[in-house]
């Protein structure tokens, strides 16, 4: 049972490591301007993440299964120098963890700064190709006097 919860405990720490790797890459993306390759390195990123949530999951059924309700507990049964490599692993989840929450908000903080100025940007430019008067001639050539308000359906009883 210890290897089994040792094993899960490893991937684990790998695997939150994994994610903080790709949370760099992808913030790399983010700043290169490539929304295609961040698209799909979001899939892989959300794609580990729900495989992490399984290791997880199994790793507490396996503790319930033996009648622990946590790993403090199954901790507590062991010797001190298993009890230090199994506290080394969930150290190194924990901190893998913590930086890559770090690394997530500051992506979600840039990835929503990009949107608004392309949205500030779409704007603009939009505002730079409307005609200024309201007066303007229609696609057939002639001179048209618009309404100011929009209107679907005009026309004279």
């Amino acid at each position: 049972m210890q290897q089994i919860i040792l094993g899960s405990l490893i991937r684990q720490a790998k695997g939150t490591e994994l994610l903080c790797q790709l949370l760099r890459e992808e913030y790399s993306l983010l700043r290169a301007g490539a929304p295609d390759k961040v698209t799909g390195l979001e899939m892989c990123i959300q794609d580990l993440i729900r495989q992490l949530v399984r290791e997880r999951e199994a790793l507490v059924h396996r503790l319930q299964a033996a009648g622990m309700t946590n790993l403090a507990v199954f901790l507590e049964t062991l010797p001190a120098a298993d009890r230090r490599i199994f506290e080394t692993w969930r150290a190194k989840i924990i901190t893998h963890e913590q930086d890559s929450g770090q690394l997530a908000s500051i992506n979600a903080d840039l990835a929503m700064a990009l949107w608004k100025q392309s949205g500030v940007l779409l704007n603009h430019f939009q505002n730079q190709v409307a005609p200024r008067e309201r007066n303007t001639y229609s696609a057939k050539g002639t001179w048209q006097d618009r309404m100011a308000t929009a209107t679907l359906v005009r026309g004279r009883l």
